[in-house]
């Protein structure tokens, strides 16, 4: 079908079936013009917290004593302030963060995986969803959001559901591949689906997506070249962007995001960092003490959703580092941009002196390994030993890289542990996801 065509019934799908989502998008993008999104940025903050004093238990409680419960926030340095909000309190407090004036029919839940600590719960606000936020990305690659997508996730979607995507999305194509364990029969059909429709975008978790650019370079199989393939729930390693980008002909977005607010910064194709979504999330980076390290510094993340009046979420404390970068991208956006986040706080391996090995030291250390690999993952047990549990793509390679990873991080952790290889046919999963770290040492706090 023509793109025209494609492109008619999408807009009359938005403007006369959808206007809500038509107008949040068209606001969207008009929230790009304003002359100083930072201050545009402090209004929605002043108004987020102003909602939650007026309506969430939790935030009256937790604000109580200080002087902007009276006042309200006048100004940015108010803000700081706050005190964070930790996964802890989510966990705790799920019910009193509610909003009390917001309808069952108004928003939905979801958790998280679970896969760097124990799931927290979360609502998410139904009357600002994250797609207009998602089609600003696609724009940035030049993806219209009625061409053909491509979807690879590791299980397959319930058959109602699927049909109602069709539907949906109609005339605009849509497939998926189910990643969890495929055949090859399955393999080859969508392939063959895949080169059918040509999809504009490739999209799909890290290491599924990696997993079959894998297995074309390794059959030397050709397909129809997206204009981007977007990767997601699990930090990049730079040789799977290369592999991916070798297999698919086409550029890989990376992109930051989770359960708890789903958008908050993604690439362009720049790639010189990622621009963050100002207008829809507040992000810091901190000290110790909550306070804002200076740009190119590493910090702790703090995050605020502007638009989630149902269930609030001020200045969170995520467990992720990053840092702000003092520049304005060269593709002309006014959205700022941070460093690409490269592991967790939680995503560390810890030695009985208390040394903290981080993800993102990990992945520098692995770094010209990966390649070699279908998955990677470490297992610490409760004696602090480490196992390297691999599933390899080259059997040779794989094993001298993965004795050189062995003793790098021995090295690195003072030999204060034992780290072991095991070759493997299937890693940990954390509900959809594949950890890079699995941490049995404080299983019992976590549960």
């Amino acid at each position: 079908m023509k793109e025209s065509l494609t492109k008619a019934v999408f807009s009359f799908k938005t403007k006369i079936l959808n206007p809500r989502l038509h107008k949040l998008h068209q606001r969207t993008e008009t929230n790009l013009l304003a002359e100083d999104l930072s201050a545009y940025n402090f209004k929605k903050r002043q108004a987020l917290f102003q909602h939650a004093m007026g309506h969430s238990k939790f935030y009256k409680g937790k604000y109580a004593n200080l002087s902007m419960a009276e006042t309200g926030l006048q100004s940015p340095q108010d803000f700081l302030l706050l005190p964070p909000l930790t996964r802890e309190d989510l966990r705790e407090n799920f019910k009193s963060i509610k909003a009390d004036n917001v309808a069952s029919s108004q928003y939905y839940k979801a958790s998280t995986s679970g896969s760097t600590s124990a799931p927290v719960a979360v609502l998410h606000d139904k009357r600002h969803p994250e797609t207009p936020i998602r089609w600003r990305i696609l724009q940035f690659w030049g993806v219209k959001p009625w061409e053909n997508q491509a979807f690879i996730y590791r299980f397959k979607k319930p058959f109602w559901e699927r049909v109602m995507n069709a539907i949906m999305w109609w005339p605009t194509k849509r497939i998926f591949l189910a990643a969890a364990n495929p055949s090859i029969k399955e393999l080859e059909q969508f392939v063959c689906n895949y080169n059918r429709i040509k999809p504009t975008l490739l999209q799909g978790y890290v290491d599924v997506v990696y997993e079959f650019a894998l297995y074309l370079l390794d059959n030397n199989i050709k397909i129809h070249p997206p204009k981007m393939v977007w990767v997601t729930s699990a930090p990049l390693f730079e040789e799977q962007r290369e592999l991916m980008e070798k297999a698919f002909g086409a550029p890989v977005c990376d992109q930051y995001g989770n359960t708890e607010i789903m958008l908050i910064a993604a690439e362009c194709p720049e790639q010189n960092g990622l621009h963050m979504m100002q207008d829809s999330v507040h992000v810091e980076f901190v000290d110790k003490n909550n306070q804002p390290v200076p740009p190119n510094t590493t910090g702790k993340i703090l995050l605020t959703d502007l638009t989630n009046y149902a269930f609030p979420i001020i200045r969170y404390e995520i467990g992720d580092e990053g840092k702000y970068r003092d520049h304005m991208c060269t593709c002309g956006s006014p959205l700022p941009l941070m460093d690409n986040v490269r592991g967790r706080q939680s995503m560390n391996i810890e030695t009985p002196s208390g040394l903290q090995i981080k993800g993102e030291h990990l992945m520098a250390m692995f770094k010209g390994f990966m390649k070699y690999f279908k998955e990677l993952q470490l297992v610490q047990e409760a004696d602090y030993s480490v196992t390297l549990v691999y599933i390899p793509r080259d059997i040779r390679k794989a094993k001298d890289a993965v004795q050189k990873m062995q003793s790098s991080l021995e090295k690195r952790a003072r030999h204060e542990i034992k780290v072991t290889t095991l070759e493997t046919q299937s890693i940990i999963r954390k509900n959809v996801k594949s950890p890079l770290i699995v941490s049995k040492l404080h299983a019992n706090q976590n549960n």
